[in-house]
């Protein structure tokens, strides 16, 4: 008995019990898919777990069936000719059939010799061939540039010879403008030369005192670390690693020093020049004050002259006014000689107060570099612990790693071990195959290259180029001709 309720549940009443059924909508949240038969096999077979022996024997199955083909075709090809060349042994060509035949022979002869040209072993004859006309045109290039260095050699050899000559009279008049200069230089080399000895002097005491100083930062160094050896036993070899830092920072800092001792002496060597110059402009001053000096005199010898052949109040009043002007040149001359002492002292004091505040300035950068060694070291020591640290965690990692990679080793080889017993029980049997098509291989390929040789002799490359592309060939050849 069916009674329908609502429109969407129908209810089936029978002997045995009472079912609801519900209707379908009209439309699905989900709709059907509907597979081919040929989806169905390819979901079939990707479902299929492959193993590694299964795809091991699957590989050895194609290779075998490769080759059964290909010997297969070898062979029919071999009795397709050998039945047309029996064919065609008694029939009587005419001269057409016979341009057709030779044609066809020339394009198979042709396609044939393009598809050799595929081999990676005729590639690399090519490569040999092409690598030897280079060579033999690079000679040719060679040649023509030795010439042409050997012209500019000349030329500049004469080139040279004209130089040298000018050369020679620049130093002829070089020497000659030396010996005045020398000799002009030589009366305050004295002066100079015991300044030069009481800069030394100083240079050496300030020198042992920076190494006193740098013996006391090591000495201070040396306890510290002691210290921390006795604390510290367990760590011994980071201590070592961290005097090393330290050594290597007393060796930059005396380094710095050296730097700083060349700087010294590079501004001693600026003031040697300045006294020098300061020397050379004196001595000009000299003569030209001593050359004023005599024109002063003769002045004077002039006037006392005129003085004494005045004889008339005229005279007497000449010799009264060139009296006056001596008396007042003698004033000048001493106004200007006191002007040039004090703008020598003044360049004199303005050079000391500048030479001390140099040192101030050193004096303070080597102490501020001090302060900084000191927190270098402390952050050393700090790094040098921490990375102790780290060393020790990424020691018992990689130890944890190590141990996990053995096992798995240990389990591929022996996988590996099965495989490759299998492997080579059938790879004897497809060697055996693989020889013979080796051997017809090789005495094409030995052919082709007797053929390409001839050929690079016939373009007239050197003897010694076709020897060693010929070796070049052979070397190629063998690893892949001695091969399994």
């Amino acid at each position: 008995m069916i009674m329908s309720g609502d429109k969407n549940n129908i209810t089936v009443i029978t002997r045995d019990n009472i079912r609801v059924l519900h209707a379908h909508g009209k439309t699905r949240s989900n709709p059907s898919v509907i597979l081919s038969a040929k989806d169905v096999e390819r979901i079939k077979n990707a479902a299929v777990v492959v193993t590694k022996e299964e795809e091991a024997r699957r590989v050895m199955n194609l290779t075998r069936e490769r080759v059964a083909a290909a010997e297969a075709a070898r062979d029919r090809r071999e009795r397709l000719e050998s039945l047309e060349k029996r064919r065609t042994a008694h029939l009587q060509l005419s001269d057409i059939e016979k341009e057709a035949k030779d044609k066809a022979n020339y394009l198979l002869s042709k396609a044939q010799m393009q598809l050799d040209e595929e081999e990676d072993d005729i590639k690399r004859m090519n490569e040999l061939i092409l690598y030897a006309k280079c060579v033999s045109i690079r000679d040719a290039q060679v040649q023509e540039k030795k010439l042409i260095q050997h012209e500019r050699k000349v030329e500049d050899m004469r080139l040279d010879a004209v130089m040298e000559n000018e050369r020679q009279r620049d130093l002829q008049r070089m020497e000659e403008r030396q010996q005045q200069r020398q000799q002009e230089l030589r009366r305050g080399a004295q002066v100079i030369q015991q300044q030069i000895t009481e800069r030394r002097e100083a240079a050496m005491l300030e020198s042992e005192r920076r190494d006193q100083e740098t013996k006391a930062t090591l000495a201070a160094i040396a306890r510290r670390a002691d210290q921390e050896k006795q604390e510290k036993r367990a760590k011994l070899q980071g201590q070592r690693a961290l005097m090393r830092q330290v050594v290597q920072a007393n060796e930059d800092a005396i380094a710095k020093k050296k730097a700083q001792k060349l700087a010294d002496q590079d501004e001693d060597r600026r003031l040697l020049e300045y006294l020098v110059e300061k020397e050379q402009k004196e001595i000009e001053k000299d003569r030209e004050l001593q050359a004023r000096k005599a024109e002063r005199e003769k002045e004077l010898a002039r006037l006392h002259a005129a003085q004494k052949r005045a004889t008339d109040k005229l005279a007497e009043q000449d010799a009264l006014r060139a009296k006056r002007a001596t008396e007042a040149y003698e004033r000048e001359w001493r106004r200007k000689e006191r002007e040039a002492a004090e703008k020598r002292v003044r360049e004199e004091r303005a050079l000391r107060e500048e030479r001390a505040a140099q040192q101030a300035a050193r004096e303070a950068a080597i102490a501020v570099e001090a302060n900084h060694l000191r927190h270098e070291f402390d952050e050393n020591l700090t790094q040098q612990r921490e990375e102790n640290e780290r060393i020790r965690a990424a020691e018992a990692a990689r130890a944890d790693m190590h141990r996990q990679y053995s096992r798995d080793v240990q389990r591929q080889i022996s996988e590996r071990e099965a495989l490759l017993k299998k492997a080579r029980d059938d790879f004897f049997m497809e060697g055996i195959h693989l020889e013979a098509e080796r051997r017809e291989k090789k005495a094409k390929i030995d052919g082709i290259r007797a053929r390409k040789l001839a050929e690079l002799k016939t373009l007239g490359v050197p003897e010694k180029y076709c020897k060693e592309v010929e070796r070049k060939m052979l070397l190629s050849e063998r690893p892949r001709l001695t091969g399994p």
